[in-house]
């Protein structure tokens, strides 16, 4: 049997494999490049398998957390299909990554206040550090009509700050950002094209309605205490959608959509009325979400919470048990297939009374006299302890346990009865999520956005402590220096970049990119029309499937309009991504074509320094739009023209009055499809159009780059000539040099000892 140990580090990508207690290598499954662990995953134990030979195996591993389920997933996977191998997974210590971000903030606080080197206290580094390790991470809320939503949220807040009626309320977007501490809650209303129209503080729940009930209202960006979970170094903005058929504006449905395709992973809390399921608006946002969780690995799923809400309004003497319910909509789920769901019973009423009656928060007389005396029922009903059958890992259920065992010992009945409403632990999910993913991939992006620069100016000084005491070495940099000037200034090599540079085309790309995002819509709108291809249907039948497309098509719109912008977002990213590979050649080529014995670092140091993250940052310092946690290049400056989506056509069936039976296949091909066949083409247009300028935009923007990188690499060189024209000024560089190489040793030990694991 062979014993396999794996070390992964994901802040620094480094490995370590060890087979039977000796080093070695296994580039065969994670590549020579630095992939995350979960790119590799699921071909690490085929893969093991064919190197090895071996049918029992031991793997030890030692990373953190969420690394590990990676792996056992994998694993479980495996077994499926290859029952002969029995595979064993240890946990050789997972590190607790939940305070590393904040000691990454400051850490590099420290950096930019104690470096000796002037370009680590840059604002523009400065600038990049803060958005990439930008602390918010958003969890929508989405729900249908009646399914407590803002309950559910207020409940959250401990207090009635969102409207809760009995008709739909929610027309509008917001997001509740989590202030800590804070003993109010401020809040401020834009319209659609994000003009502030409102300032409040503090805000209370009659504030709310007016901004709600004003139809400019579009967003509400709202600051207080999410009592119920502490972000510590995250800060959790929560967002409060409208449902499916409520959305005030298409950038609302836009919005939601958008969230299940974001590359980070943010939360969807998906409430759902344990007394009325199957409600008709539920179809289509559950196919996406549906087609999101799909989409593969742990992340995928558990970013999921689904919420049995109003479960205390259960009947058990007629069947209606909690067990029961959860089947019941895991079968409703498993419609849509959605597998696996994490389903949380809750009763979110309750939960907002009690803590509102903790916080000293106003409670309505009905509440007072008919809710809150309930509250025993909670510790009395066992079948009401929904904690009981929340799906929590592990740590999160010893962490309720605790929770239960301080409420009792303290001999608080209301605190007993809280963490029973179920809404502590949809919390206590909640913040896993947060230390399991989006603290690791901050930690990770943080590191990456100096690390380079601190790397480089490593190189440099490792280089400039061999001129020490080498006289010959000095005489040697001296003339390496002149001839890379000579280079520098002939200006050939900088031509031939910029030449690469222009020749860089988006619109293959983006033609590809089109092409699959027109079929993926063609092919729903088929799926959705194929029982409409009728040719003898009734009126009334006619009108039934009109207002079917009333629904549908908008959300395919919006849909629609999303892919697009991310398939923007992904070409212009590729197009940074080769500018930056191309300049780094030509560091390569500039160097090279005077001394290839010397990397570019060694000379030019922080000079040599260049990422795509800082290229798009520099880039899109003025173009940015904000989406939950994320900064992003803004490709959403309205390239594209609000659709009426045939409104006009599809809207009625008048000029059938007199006909018993409508052909609708021909009002389908005739009407309907070739409006949006035009649809589809004016954006196509109206997409290129705007690719094809910003394209030029960026290429202009990096070639003034390369002027202002060429400038400071001829100043570099220049002032490394005057280090070593004179023995006082040799001599003065050499002890600088000595002082700089003290420092970023000692950061380094710092930065490794923080990223270790």
């Amino acid at each position: 049997m062979a014993n396999f140990e794996l070390t992964y580090n994901p802040f620094t990508k480094e490995k370590f494999f060890l087979v039977d207690g000796k080093n070695d290598t296994f580039d065969e499954c994670w590549g020579v490049d630095n992939r995350e662990l979960s790119e590799w995953c699921d071909v690490f134990y085929e893969r093991l398998y064919k190197k090895y030979n071996d049918s029992e195996m031991t793997i030890k591993f030692k990373g953190i957390l969420r690394d590990y389920e990676f792996l056992e997933d994998a694993k479980e996977q495996y077994e499926k299909t290859n029952p002969s191998v029995n595979v064993k997974l240890v946990d050789g210590g997972c590190a607790n990554t939940s305070q590393k971000l904040g000691e990454l903030k400051c850490l590099f606080d420290k950096m930019q206040s104690e470096t000796p080197f002037e370009q680590l206290k840059s604002e523009e580094l400065k600038d990049l550090f803060d958005k990439v390790v930008s602390s918010e991470f958003e969890m929508a809320v989405v729900a249908t009509m009646s399914s407590g939503k803002s309950t559910l949220i207020n409940a959250m807040l401990g207090r009635e700050l969102l409207p809760a009626r009995n008709e739909a309320t929610t027309a509008t977007l917001a997001k509740i950002h989590d202030v800590d501490g804070a003993d109010h809650f401020i809040g401020k209303s834009y319209d659609k094209d994000h003009n502030e129209l409102a300032s409040i503080d503090p805000l209370l729940l009659s504030n709310m309605n007016e901004l709600n009930d004003n139809p400019k209202t579009s967003v509400i960006e709202i600051h207080g205490d999410i009592v119920g979970i502490e972000s510590k170094d995250l800060q959790l903005v929560l967002t409060d959608t409208p449902g499916p058929n409520n959305s005030r504006t298409e950038e609302h449905k836009a919005h939601t959509y958008s969230l299940l395709t974001a590359d980070y992973k943010p939360m969807i809390l998906y409430v759902l009325n344990g007394t009325q399921l199957e409600t008709n608006d539920d179809n289509h946002l559950l196919n996406d979400v549906a087609k999101a969780m799909n989409s593969g690995g742990r992340q995928a799923q558990e970013r999921f919470i689904f919420v049995l809400n109003k479960a205390d309004e259960f009947d058990p003497a007629k069947g209606e048990d909690v067990p029961k319910k959860i089947q019941d909509v895991r079968n409703y789920l498993e419609k849509h297939n959605i597998h696996n769901a994490r389903i949380f019973p809750a009763a979110s009423r309750m939960a907002k009374v009690i803590r509102q009656y903790q916080n000293q928060q106003p409670i309505t007389e009905t509440e007072e006299d008919d809710i809150l005396p309930k509250y025993s029922t909670f510790i009395k009903r066992e079948w009401k302890h929904f904690s009981d059958f929340a799906p929590l890992s592990p740590s999160a259920k010893k962490l309720q346990d605790a929770m239960i065992d301080s409420a009792k010992g303290n001999q608080d009945e209301y605190q007993e009865a809280l963490i029973y409403t179920g809404i502590p632990a949809i919390e206590l999910a909640i913040s896993e999520y947060l230390t399991k993913y989006a603290l690791p991939a901050k930690i990770t992006e943080g590191v990456y956005s100096f690390k380079e620069k601190i790397d480089n100016l490593g190189v440099e000084a490792k280089e400039k402590e061999k001129l020490k005491d080498n006289q010959a070495n000095v005489k040697k940099l001296s003339k390496t220096l002149e001839e890379i000037e000579a280079v520098l200034k002939k200006g050939d090599k900088a031509e031939a970049v910029r030449v690469k540079i222009d020749g860089l085309s988006v619109q293959g790309n983006l033609k590809q990119k089109f092409e699959v995002v027109r079929s993926n819509l063609m092919g729903k709108f088929t799926q959705q029309t194929q029982r409409m291809q009728n040719s003898r249907m009734s009126r009334d039948a006619a009108e039934a499937n009109i207002s079917n497309l009333r629904s549908f098509l908008p959300d395919l719109e919006a849909k629609f309009r999303v892919d697009i912008q991310n398939a923007l977002n992904k070409v212009l990213k590729t197009q940074a991504e080769e500018a930056v590979e191309e300049y780094k050649k030509y560091l390569a080529d500039l160097i090279g074509s005077v001394s290839y014995e010397i990397p570019p670092a060694a000379l030019l140091g922080d000079t040599a320094s260049i990422s795509v993250a800082s290229t798009l940052n520099a880039y899109s310092h003025t173009e940015e739009v904000k989406v939950g946690s994320h900064q992003e290049v803004n490709t959403n400056k309205k390239w594209y023209k609000p659709w009426t989506w045939l409104q006009d056509k599809y809207y009625t069936v008048d000029d059938y009055e007199e006909q018993e039976f409508i052909d609708f296949r021909e009002y389908l091909e005739e009407e309907i499809l070739p409006a949006i066949e035009e649809a589809v083409e004016s954006t196509r247009n109206a997409a290129f159009s705007w690719a094809k300028n910003e394209e030029k935009n960026f290429k202009d923007f990096f070639k003034k780059q390369l002027e202002k990188l060429d400038e400071a690499i001829a100043q570099k060189l220049s002032e490394q000539k005057k280090s070593l024209e004179s023995k006082e000024t040799f001599e003065k560089m050499i002890e600088e040099n000595k002082k700089n190489l003290a420092w970023l040793n000692s950061f380094k030990q710092d930065l490794d000892s923080l990223l270790a694991i």
